[in-house]
């Protein structure tokens, strides 16, 4: 049986506050594997996000161990992590911080190639920046453009050429249609879901929207003030959801129609 693209085990971030410690990720374990999509949900401040940043190193794990392809990644150095980092990207839920407003679109997109000393594909970097945009449904128009002059929705699909141009083996999501409307929220899912079916990619997908987790993720995990109460398959949580958190989150979500509850829950 193959290893798991992804194992967290025991996983414990804090964070000292003045005199106080406040545990933001506690005692959380869950594997994911390659070409799978696995939702994390909860409240705001619940610890998803710190979570998927502490997978990534982004933040420093207090306990616990976290493997990528079967290797301890948990307490390497930065030097040691650059290999990871090309393998694992993120993508952020504010698109607009986290694209340099003094770039240009095709500078941004082929950043992560020039600082790790890649040769692009496509012969330059703008015919790579220019593929890449493409790839996520804009065309070459915006490459000359500023962040500024772009939407919530098409930032955010630069933001993702960003990540994929690496072609890493696994994406983190970090609520990365929260800011958006509604329209285009289901433009950048159906697009996930795009680059999962067609070409293979493997998400940890952090969102508080249930219906977007149950549309996209094969399992999903509930984490519930740092802990993780509640994973598994996708389906099964939603038509049975075993803790009592899990249940108020379930009855929280808007339905369409007056007799939907009751469908799905038969």
């Amino acid at each position: 049986m193959d290893e798991h693209l992804l194992e967290v085990k025991n996983l414990k971030v804090s964070f000292k506050i003045g005199k106080k410690k406040l545990t933001a990720v506690d005692d959380v374990t869950f594997s994911l594997d390659r070409g799978k999509v696995i939702g994390i949900v909860g409240e705001s401040g619940c610890g998803k996000s710190t979570l998927g940043k502490a997978i990534l190193r982004l933040h420093e794990v207090t306990d616990g161990q976290i493997f990528f392809h079967g290797q301890d990644i948990t307490h390497l150095t930065e030097k040691q992590m650059r290999p990871f980092r090309e393998k694992i990207q993120i993508i952020f839920q504010d698109s607009t911080s986290s694209l340099n407003p003094r770039m240009k679109v095709k500078d941004i997109i082929t950043e992560p190639l020039v600082i790790n000393r890649i040769r692009p594909k496509r012969g330059t970097y703008r015919e790579e920046a220019a593929f890449q945009m493409k790839y996520v449904g804009l065309d070459e128009s915006f490459l000359d453009k500023y962040p500024g002059e772009l939407s919530g929705g098409q930032r955010q699909r630069v933001a993702i050429a960003r990540a994929v141009i690496m072609e890493p083996e696994l994406l983190i999501a970090d609520e990365p249609i929260a800011s958006l409307d509604v329209s285009i929220q289901a433009q950048i899912v159906n697009l996930f879901r795009h680059l999962q079916e067609e070409h293979g990619f493997t998400f940890l997908f952090i969102a508080h929207d249930l219906s977007m987790v149950e549309y996209l993720c094969d399992r999903v995990g509930v984490m519930y003030h740092g802990k993780l109460v509640e994973v598994g398959l996708t389906e099964d949580v939603f038509a049975q959801p075993k803790h009592s958190y899990t249940k108020r989150l379930m009855e929280a979500v808007p339905l369409p129609e007056p007799g939907r509850k009751e469908e799905r829950r038969a």
